[in-house]
């Protein structure tokens, strides 16, 4: 199953000649092709894949609703003569802007003569809403994450590097299904735990640290994200204290997901909670974001967000305090959004886990 007849109605609604598709996020979507080189040209009635001999095969047993066409010379020669035959010497066509290199979008130009014009779109927006298929993807690519930090907790000592934590984990992923982590697993302990995006590095992890672990699983090319902050040892008082407002904070967003809210009161509902307790510099980025074939999708979670959420979308809600050199932790799970509420995708634990030391 793919998007093509959400594409093709787009077309139709916008009153466009066409779309022409070249990334590879989005031949996948619309067209359910997952090779490394792929040229789709859509109109209202008619789509065609156009690819060279390596994928040929493969792009007619994906790209179902598509002429596959394999290109001899050039994927421009052979744009000119799918439009010759079909008849198309002027329009409109949609293009990704945001992905098409500036020389391809040169030589599209000189291909095609005056009466051909181009307008770019953030086909992105069209991918918010999930199909049931991509839902249950992503609840397969979180599970995943789940039962693979469940394996990491028992192997978590003292004396081990972020790096080892994150290679046991992504390990632990790949033996349950996971293609490829979902980003650069953030594996954050101490005083890196006031960073936000701290990839795993070579610190080793002390008694007493906060470890802020933030990850994901890629399955079918879906995406989960998940974080969890967990303390080595007995928690202080003031680790205590910083959990329980982040975590009162998230569980307050996740209960707030309904379609019909947007993505600025969502984020409201978790930083003014933590404002209120006296954090406001130290929660610094947005509240979520959304998932699917991109670890960052639309829609979005921040303060300038209008996004009106919509049944079946995806978000992350994230909160967060960081205080600069000292500490920081984060809490997030993955949360589909539903007509009267949601549906959480991430389970793990989120009560404050004290490792034994």
């Amino acid at each position: 199953m793919n998007g093509l007849n959400l594409l093709q109605q787009y077309i139709k609604e916008q009153e466009l000649t066409g779309v022409i598709l070249l990334s590879p996020i989005n031949l996948h979507y619309f067209a359910g092709f997952t090779g490394t080189t792929g040229f789709a040209i859509i109109t209202e009635d008619k789509a065609f894949m156009i690819t060279d001999f390596r994928y040929t095969e493969q792009a007619t047993k994906q790209c179902e609703g598509y002429t596959v066409i394999q290109y001899e010379t050039t994927v421009m020669d052979t744009l000119v003569d799918i439009f010759n035959e079909h008849h198309i010497h002027e329009g409109l066509f949609a293009i990704e802007g945001k992905q098409m290199p500036v020389d391809t979008y040169e030589s599209l130009c000189d291909t095609l003569d005056e009466n051909f014009d181009f307008t770019s779109v953030n086909f992105a927006k069209l991918r918010a809403v999930k199909r049931e298929d991509e839902l249950e993807l992503l609840r397969i690519a979180a599970n995943i994450g789940d039962e693979s930090f469940a394996a990491l907790l028992p192997q978590l000592k003292v004396g081990m590097t972020e790096n080892e934590i994150r290679i046991i984990l992504e390990t632990e992923m790949l033996k349950r299904g996971s293609e490829e982590p979902s980003f650069a697993t953030i594996i954050a302990s101490g005083s890196r735990s006031s960073m936000p995006h701290g990839v795993a590095s070579d610190k080793v992890i002390e008694a007493g640290d906060f470890v802020t672990i933030d990850f994901g699983s890629v399955y079918k090319g879906y995406h989960s994200d998940m974080t969890r902050t967990i303390v080595m040892g007995p928690a202080s008082d003031l680790q205590k204290k910083l959990y329980s407002i982040v975590l009162e904070a998230q569980k307050r967003g996740v209960a707030a997901v309904r379609a019909g809210i947007t993505g600025k009161e969502l984020d409201a509902i978790c930083r003014d909670y933590i404002k209120e307790h006296g954090y406001t510099k130290e929660f610094n980025h947005g509240t979520g974001h959304g998932l699917g074939l991109e670890i960052h999708e639309e829609p979005v979670a921040n303060t300038k967000s209008d996004t009106v959420f919509t049944e079946n979308m995806i978000i992350t809600v994230e909160p967060g305090i960081y205080i600069t050199g000292t500490i920081g932790l984060r809490i997030e799970d993955s949360v589909i959004v539903k007509s009267d509420g949601y549906e959480v995708l991430t389970h793990s634990p989120k009560e404050l886990i004290e490792i034994s030391i």
